[in-house]
């Protein structure tokens, strides 16, 4: 089936007000990360009526791909379980917040809305961090960072959802500048509106993941920030790349230094906890008899030892069963391991999440997806039909994204979900303008 897939001529022939409207709709699944609400949910609902809308109205229709049948065959598969473990037990096990695992049925849709807005990304992408610096200068107490207090950065619940915003906001903003510093671009307002407002938008990111005193946001930047200055270097010339990088690492080791004592108070009981369980399971050989004498040490701070505990406790149901994991039905047998009194269900690893519902076929079918995702994004960086920093914000930002959740279920939270819609949405709709420009030239 020959396909000609221009964006123009889909606009024009599927009505311009609904895709003006699809843009409004995609802004607010963006603002997730930056206000902690579920409009995003009720966006995304209206969103993906307008992008069916939108695929009945075009004339030719592109065909899904085998990409987009994954996503539908994972959301048929999670959904067909769910639907029979509810219906044929006796106890109509629910879950909790499992249905968020049938996400993928919705990806193919969506990515066919944001191809149809695929001209306006870039303005897009311009509200969305003028938005974010607005709500960062309006809600930062730099005042109280500095003093050592524990601030809650942008509109989130609380200071992890912030930091973690805040993460994903700076890897971004970086490169959105570096884009804009490097390539041609025929809008030169938003070139100079980037060159503005992303430097104001780091050190505000900076001083909120600081603020928020989240030790796993502050471990991830540590794999992802050094490959973020190489990209810098190599996107730089030499010379103005070599001095930006290393102003920016001296005034990030001076202000680590000026804090140290904060980092020491807020860190160091955790690290010496850490080490020292290491050490029991250096010595005794077993790992879980380590993490047991950690929970039991009045020494180990009381976040860390709740962790524990819940990752004793997924741990033991996922070995129960690794391979397809309970489903819905993981919640009504929490109560019978080890430490059913911790309190909260909300297992901090967003890997447990899935292998305790999923197993390894979960885990595997989401990995393949993951990858699926980005190598779609890189083809379409290496054919020009995205920038080469915007590849290098989504692989980043999505590395960074991955380090979070081995200390927290961010992949459970507004920002999350959000976050896996935008990705999802982006990398499908990369391979639609791929084939586009593939029937083009043919």
């Amino acid at each position: 089936m020959n396909i000609h897939l221009r964006s123009a001529d889909l606009s024009r022939s599927s009505g311009g007000k609904l895709i003006y409207m699809a843009d409004a709709l995609w802004l607010v699944i963006m603002s997730a990360s930056l206000i902690e609400s579920y409009a995003y949910r009720y966006a995304g609902a209206l969103l993906l009526i307008l992008s069916l809308t939108l695929y009945v109205r075009s004339q030719p229709r592109p065909p899904i791909d085998w990409r987009g049948w994954l996503c539908l065959a994972w959301g048929g598969y999670a959904g067909m379980r769910y639907v029979l473990q509810f219906a044929l037990q006796a106890d109509h096990p629910v879950g909790d917040h499992d249905l968020l695992f049938l996400m993928p049925l919705i990806f193919p849709p969506l990515a066919f809305g944001l191809f149809q807005c695929w001209p306006h990304l870039e303005k897009l992408v311009a509200v969305y961090f003028g938005f974010a610096l607005v709500i960062l200068l309006t809600g930062m107490h730099i005042d109280a960072v500095l003093e050592g207090e524990t601030v809650i950065p942008l509109i989130q619940h609380n200071q992890i959802h912030g930091a973690v915003c805040c993460g994903m906001i700076l890897i971004g903003a970086i490169f959105w500048l570096l884009h804009y510093l490097t390539e041609d671009t025929s809008n030169r307002a938003i070139r100079l509106y980037a060159c503005v407002i992303s430097p104001f938008l780091c050190v505000l990111c900076l001083l909120g993941i600081y603020g928020a005193k989240s030790k796993g946001v502050w471990l991830s930047l540590v794999p992802v920030m050094p490959i973020v200055g190489f990209l810098v270097l190599r996107s730089l010339k030499k010379r103005l790349a070599i001095l930006i990088v290393l102003l920016l690492a001296t005034s990030l080791a001076g202000g680590i230094y000026a804090v140290r004592e904060n980092l020491s108070r807020t860190a160091g009981p955790t690290i010496a906890a850490t080490i020292s369980m290491f050490r029991d399971a250096g010595a005794t050989e077993q790992l879980g008899d380590a993490v047991s004498h950690s929970i039991d040490s009045g020494a180990t701070p009381i976040s860390m030892n709740e962790r524990l505990q819940l990752w004793a406790n997924a741990w033991e149901l996922f070995s129960a069963a690794p391979i397809f994991g309970w489903g819905s039905e993981w919640l009504e047998l929490w109560p019978h391991t080890r430490y059913p009194n911790v309190g909260y269900t909300f297992m901090h690893n967003g890997y447990l999440e899935i292998l305790i519902r999923y197993g390894l076929f979960g885990a595997l079918v989401f990995g393949i997806m993951l990858g699926c995702f980005c190598l779609s994004v890189w083809r379409a960086a290496r054919l020009g039909v995205i920038s080469r920093h915007a590849v290098h914000a989504f692989l980043l930002i999505l590395l960074f994204f991955s380090f979070t959740i081995l200390s927290n279920s961010n992949n459970r939270l507004v920002s999350g979900e959000s976050l896996s819609i935008l990705t999802a949405s982006f990398a499908l709709a990369c391979q639609l303008k791929v084939k586009a420009r593939e029937a083009k030239n043919s």
